[in-house]
């Protein structure tokens, strides 16, 4: 009690939270004159995941520097409350955390009814988006894997698979459910999942933006705890020939991701060249009807200005509109001297 709660914070994900802290708070109170169209700090709500420090509690002795530090995943609901006091109104943060588990219990556990989580990486292989439901799975937080390569994280025996998988997603634009393959989790380990891809071509350049995949766990890890550290030492020995051969693999998906013509570009293409024929049409329409809608305009204008022209003529003539009709006649028929 009376601790900040950043101090127990990883970090690494201090930044993260500090945002998201941000983004709660800084909003604005008036626009456009109204207050109803704004969420006030009050009552916005949002989520992220961070690593929280375990408890460091005392089971023997009274040193405890000199245990080691552990962090545990949580996902956090956010919550800004204005409460008021005899001060005033005060904002509070509310924070609810829940923790993250590892999925598994058992080495190679086959999963029936695993959650779906979806990652999204641009062209060049850099992940852009990772959803949270992933972090059971495979360890990861997401602002952990922003901007690394997701092709790092395939099993060097898949990328030969995986290559015809981007051919693929690249000429259809998508893929249905493909063949499992292996995903590195965050302790070193591989989970074996399938995937449904699906892919984004801008229609303007004609290149694919990104690519997003679906993926579904059926086998988990031999380390059933994913978010155990890796082991420096694990893994098997690759000679010099196999590291160039992953390395000359994961460089054609990326020629394949950004050089390869494709069949949505195709698809793209027409439908932008028909947006524009659309427009064409549209704008030519515009042009046209201004012009009729300009003479018929002219036209009762004109007519309107007749009209007035012959009553003030009549009027001009000598008739009074405060005279009866009788007078008007005699009137009319007086001579001028």
């Amino acid at each position: 009690v009376g601790r900040s709660f950043i101090d127990f914070v990883h970090p690494r994900d201090r930044q993260t939270f500090a945002s998201q802290i941000t983004k709660g708070l800084a909003v604005p109170e008036i626009v456009n004159d109204t207050k109803d169209k704004v969420i006030s700090p009050g009552n916005s709500v949002s989520t992220m995941v961070c690593r929280i420090r375990r408890y460091r509690g005392l089971v023997t002795g009274f040193v405890v520097k000199e245990r080691s530090v552990s962090f545990m995943p949580f996902l956090l609901k956010l919550t800004f409350k204005n409460i008021r006091d005899d001060d005033g109104k005060v904002t509070y943060l509310v924070i609810q955390a829940t923790p993250f588990y590892s999925a598994f219990k058992v080495p190679n556990e086959r999963l029936a009814d695993s959650v779906p989580f979806v990652m999204r990486h641009a062209a060049n292989g850099h992940i852009e988006y990772l959803d949270p439901e992933s972090v059971p799975y495979l360890g990861y937080l997401p602002q952990d894997m922003t901007d690394k390569d997701a092709l790092q994280l395939y099993h060097p025996e898949d990328l030969g698979y995986l290559r015809h998988v981007y051919e693929t997603i690249v000429k259809e634009g998508g893929m249905p459910k493909c063949k499992p393959y292996r995903m590195m989790t965050q302790n070193g380990d591989f989970i074996k999942l399938e995937t449904e891809w699906s892919s984004f071509i801008n229609p303007w350049s004609k290149k694919l933006e990104f690519v997003i995949g679906k993926h579904y766990i059926i086998e988990g890890p031999m380390n059933p705890d994913v978010f155990q550290a890796p082991e420096s030492d694990k893994g098997c020995k690759i000679t010099e020939e196999d590291r160039n051969k992953e390395l000359l693999l994961r460089e054609s998906i990326i020629r394949v991701l950004n050089e390869l013509l494709t069949k949505p570009a195709e698809v793209a293409k027409q439908q932008m060249t028909k947006r524009c024929q659309d427009l064409a049409s549209f704008m030519e329409s515009l042009m046209e009807e201004p012009d009729k809608g300009d003479g018929e305009f002219r036209l009762e204008i004109q007519e309107h200005e007749n009209s007035n022209y012959e009553r003030d003529s009549v009027m001009l003539g000598g008739i009074s509109p405060h005279h009866d009709n009788s007078d008007s006649k005699s009137s009319t028929a007086t001579p001028l001297s």
